[in-house]
């Protein structure tokens, strides 16, 4: 069969967010802003039928989905769809970022035909965002000390707003300016996903007024020097893309963590700080702040 799959651009907002409506899944990846940002990095594509969304990422050859966007009797036509779509093109079956829900589906309606295969540098990690509003937990002790060196240096100076479009150009320069610090010491790969992540953060600043984003900065002395993006997966539940600040300025990321979680997400008890890719240094800043829990991801593969 012949596909035609579309870039997911900023004119695919309003369907894929209907059909993004239909699933309840936690992960970043079914969230608009997070295929719209990384699009470009992972070239993910969708098609629209009747009663299903499929994506599809990856080159040629080496393709893959993500779960269907469907109600519960669709998303097993869309399965079927992805599976004819497979075999036409003589590849292995094979969906990315399937949670535990999509696994108990997959299942309890196709028994004994799927393997599951869990990645660990692809879970997202999930706090208690109480926690990270009040910083009381007895893990936290050190986040809290930085926290409060940082009003005990910096309380007579320090300001924080939302920020709008008119903010974009200085969030860009600091961004680049802190980067090519970065790049000096940086590998090829590293170098690779910081000009990757400058791009993304570009297209939500780009499209700010067409995304449903919140954009956050702390100023020391009226200078921007943190600024973070975010958004919500579900109603109960945040969801940060971006947070980025002055690492040579102690307790500035835990400042900004807190505040954008107290300004712009009070009502929700969790938060999802996303994917640590198996970078060790990601790793262990995430593991630092005591997630509540995983939402765990898996390759699916036909046996």
């Amino acid at each position: 069969m012949i596909t035609i799959f579309n870039d997911i651009d900023i004119a695919s907002r309003d369907l894929l967010k209907k059909y993004l409506s239909k699933v309840s899944y936690e992960a970043c990846e079914y969230n608009f802003t997070t295929l719209f940002m990384w699009q470009h990095y992972y070239n993910t594509r969708y098609v629209h039928k009747d009663d299903f969304v499929v994506i599809i990422g990856g080159e040629p050859g080496d393709e893959f989905f993500i779960m269907p966007l469907a109600d519960r009797d669709n998303s097993l036509k869309a399965i079927e769809f992805i599976s004819d779509y497979f075999k036409d093109k003589g590849l292995k079956f094979m969906l990315r970022a399937a949670t535990n829900e999509c696994v108990k589906f997959l299942e309890e309606n196709y028994p004994g035909r799927f393997e599951f295969t869990p990645v660990r540098d692809s879970f997202d990690y999930v706090y208690d965002a109480e926690m990270l509003r009040t910083l009381t937990c007895k893990k936290c002790t050190k986040k809290r000390n930085h926290y409060n060196y940082f009003m005990r240096t910096y309380g007579d100076s320090y300001s924080f707003r939302s920020l709008g479009k008119d903010d974009f150009g200085k969030c860009m320069d600091i961004l680049n300016s802190w980067n090519k610090s970065k790049l000096e010491s940086s590998s090829a790969d590293e170098i690779e996903s910081i000009e990757n992540e400058t791009i993304a953060i570009k297209k939500l600043f780009d499209n700010y007024e067409k995304l449903d984003i919140k954009v956050f900065g702390v100023f020391l002395n009226g200078i921007l020097e943190a600024f973070t993006i975010g958004d919500y997966i579900n109603s109960d539940m945040a969801l940060i893309h971006i947070e980025k600040a002055d690492p040579t300025i102690r307790g500035l990321y835990n400042v900004i963590n807190k505040l954008f979680l107290e300004q712009e997400f009070p009502e929700v008890s969790l938060v999802n700080r996303e994917e640590d890719l198996g970078i060790e240094g990601l790793r262990k800043a995430k593991l630092s702040y005591s997630p509540e829990r995983f939402v765990e991801k898996f390759i699916v593969t036909e046996k």
